[in-house]
């Protein structure tokens, strides 16, 4: 018991200060995206048990070690030896404990975890197909199919999915490979929503 709260304190604060680091990494790609906040709040939030079966080691190592140096320091462990309390008897609490933990990030890491991915790759592949340029940046080439297609806009309007100022590499085709400059243009999926169609305004190659 004396290292249950150590253990949750130190698995509560690693935790957040992941999420917190993940927050500051991703929130800049998902805001101005026309994205509603219980999507934003739902992409982080299915994060963090993938976060949790990284902080959880960490976690008991912490608090392993603040339990045992506190005793140290107030010479329980030698009140507990002088009283015929063997070292062995001391450290089963402990490798209980840790087997309980163990278990427990097993089952999680087996039944948790794998639902998690699975809803965030299921959330982040339905954000792509409602919101067909959320992954794209302004001013910077950025990959549109399988490194076949590269694609660089000026402005992305992610309300209309409209582009100024387009300029699209074609690399399909290794012997006649195309750069096409437009004016504008717009990028949508198909009513199936697997074939992602890309129309340009005023365009040359």
């Amino acid at each position: 018991t004396q290292h249950a709260m150590p253990f949750v304190f130190a698995l509560s604060a690693l935790t957040s200060i992941m999420l917190l680091n993940q927050i500051a990494r991703r929130l800049g790609d998902l805001l101005g995206k026309g994205l509603p906040w219980t999507v934003i709040v739902e992409f982080f939030a299915l994060t963090i048990p993938f976060i949790v079966v990284m902080t959880v080691s960490m976690a008991v190592l912490v608090a392993v070690l603040y339990t045992m140096s506190r005793m140290a320091g107030d010479h329980e462990v030698t009140a507990l030896r002088a009283g015929g309390i063997s070292l062995g008897e001391i450290i089963r609490p402990l490798l209980g404990a840790a087997t309980a933990v163990a278990v427990a990030a097993f089952l999680f890491g087996d039944q948790v975890l794998p639902r998690s991915n699975h809803k965030l790759r299921s959330l982040m592949t339905d954000i792509y197909r409602t919101k067909p340029t959320f992954s794209l940046k302004e001013h910077v080439i950025n990959e549109v199919r399988d490194g076949r297609l590269m694609l660089r806009a000026a402005s992305i309007d992610q309300a209309t999915y409209r582009m100024r100022d387009v300029t699209v590499y074609d690399v399909a085709n290794p012997n006649h490979q195309r750069i096409i400059y437009a004016d504008s243009g717009r990028i949508a999926f198909a009513p199936g929503g697997e074939d992602l169609h890309l129309t340009l305004y005023d365009g040359e190659t």
